[in-house]
């Protein structure tokens, strides 16, 4: 009993110095940095810990009375670390201190961006949804830290600090998001586990109102349940996979090319010289000539029995009128494309 009155001691002091300590850790950080050297704001942030952890065991050795209150203060401290972090969060949305990308870095190419970047941009695009996101944080906290309400902004809380966990991992941003993130949900988790008797009776043992449509026969009734899991698989099954031509899809670049027989420079500022193709699921076909700014967009279709390849352009529109019908064949390690583009013959070999 005692080395589990220390464990409850433990976890409780650890959870809200890890809390306290990370979150004044990322606010002094971002916002007292030019008064405090990172220094002193990171040795703070560790002694916030450690004075949490001997806290704990001071308490469990020397104080035997009033351990519900010190309990409850623990307690408050998780709350309100949590509430403060997060409601810091959604006002650095709200006013434009997250979510932000440079401008020059939003002209290059997608391909080029990292998972952070390519995170950070997509949210970027619509400040409407970032107020969104940033108002429902400043909500669950304020929830949280009224005690009547604690377990309502837990339950708003959870599901958004999932998503940015899940967001954090996936798309890989900094470790040290990822972990202040995870020590937050530790906290939720921990708040959320005092309630456990009322969620077990509230969602598993008290009686809902009865919507049940009647059906008698347990497999059938059991069979239309389950028909949300088997019949969308039953559809993408019979449903023909856009990638068409795995072997084939892909980004070449041109090594060679000649236009009615005349040998075209691919490293030719002309936009008439072609110096990129790509071969996409869904058939699609891009030829690109020299710059993103320069390209057609269209859809092909392959014969792959004898190589024989069209392609119909859809953009831009002058080019509807200018199908390109011809081969595309394999020479050692490169792929050549030949045929006729509107009226020029154009022979082509390409390294993937």
């Amino acid at each position: 009993m005692q080395l589990a009155n220390l464990g409850r001691k433990m976890l409780v002091c650890m959870l809200g110095g890890l809390i306290c300590g990370e979150t004044f850790l990322r606010i002094g950080d971002r916002f007292l940095s030019a008064i405090l050297p990172l220094p002193v704001i990171v040795g703070l942030s560790v002694l916030i810990l450690a004075a949490s952890v001997t806290y704990a065991v001071i308490w469990h050795l020397k104080i035997k009375d009033n351990s519900n209150l010190i309990s409850k203060y623990w307690i408050g401290a998780i709350r309100y670390g949590i509430a403060f972090d997060l409601a810091m969060f959604g006002f650095q949305k709200i006013f434009h201190l997250q979510f932000t990308s440079p401008l020059a870095m939003l002209d290059e190419p997608f391909s080029s961006l990292s998972s952070q970047w390519l995170t950070w941009s997509y949210f970027n695009r619509s400040f409407g949804f970032a107020v969104v996101i940033g108002a429902s944080q400043i909500i669950g906290s304020l929830l949280l830290v009224y005690n009547r309400t604690r377990l309502v902004g837990v339950i708003v809380l959870m599901p958004i600090l999932v998503n940015i966990i899940f967001i954090d991992y996936f798309y890989e941003l900094d470790l040290g998001v990822q972990i202040h993130a995870l020590i937050l949900f530790a906290g939720l988790i921990y708040l959320l586990l005092l309630d456990y008797d009322r969620l077990i009776g509230f969602f598993l043992k008290h009686e809902t109102r009865d919507t049940s449509i009647g059906i008698k026969n347990n497999v059938l009734k059991n069979t239309a349940r389950l028909s949300i899991i088997f019949m969308p698989l039953v559809f993408i099954a019979v449903n023909e996979p856009p990638n068409k031509h795995p072997k084939l899809r892909g980004k070449y670049d041109v090594t060679s090319i000649r236009i009615n027989k005349q040998s075209k420079f691919t490293t030719s500022s002309a936009d008439s010289v072609l110096t990129r193709v790509y071969f996409d699921i869904a058939n699609e076909c891009v030829f690109q000539y020299n710059s993103l700014e320069r390209r057609v967009f269209g859809t092909y279709e392959l014969d792959e029995q004898n190589g024989g390849v069209t392609v119909s352009w859809h953009f831009p529109e002058k080019m509807r009128l200018i199908p390109f019908k011809g081969k595309l064949l394999q020479k050692n390690q490169a792929i050549v494309l030949t045929g006729l583009m509107g009226a020029d013959s154009i022979y082509v070999e390409m390294s993937k």
